[in-house]
Formats: C-alpha cells, structure tokens, sequence
C-alpha cells in the first residue's frame, strides 16, 4: 500500500513538471496579417512579408471576417502545438 502511494505522488510530480515544462514554452506575437481562407476551425494568413501560417481559432469567425481584407492578430505558439488566435483586430487602413 505504503509502495501505491509512493508511485501515485511521483507520477502525479512528473505529469505536473511536463504540464508545466509545456506551458512555460510558449511565445506570444502580433502581427499584420491578410485573411487567404477561413473555415470552421482554422484560418490561413499571409503576413506582410509574404510567410504564410495557419491558426486554430476556437470560435466559427467566418461571418465576421472577410478574405482578403487585412487584420492585426495576436496568437500564441507553443512546443507541438498549432498557432492559437488570441485576438483580432481589423486594420484601420
């Protein structure tokens, strides 16, 4: 029993530092962007200098945003993970 426990707290320690490894790992950016497509759950970008990316988006932002129009983005990126949309913001241009 004594063993068990032993077992349980050091593989909860374990899963708690990789979570923790995971998410310190992370990197925030903005960026001016134009909209090539958007669907349910991602949206394909271009950024001003030509590089393209896809973002996850958690919400269906298709009646809200228009293609080709040009964006400010701010989105997260971590260790094996997709790009996730944190904001948007439309270009006052």
């Amino acid at each position: 029993m004594k063993r068990l426990i032993q077992r349980s707290i050091l593989f909860l320690i374990i899963t708690i530092g990789l979570i923790w490894f995971w998410n310190s790992y992370r990197s925030s950016t903005f960026e001016a962007v134009i909209i090539q497509s958007i669907s349910k759950n991602e949206m394909s970008v271009t950024n001003l200098s030509g590089s393209q990316r896809t973002i996850a988006v958690s919400l269906d932002l298709t009646k809200f945003l228009e293609v080709n129009k040009e964006y400010l983005i701010y989105y997260d990126k971590r260790i094996l993970d997709k790009h996730r949309l944190r904001k948007i913001y439309q270009s006052t241009d």
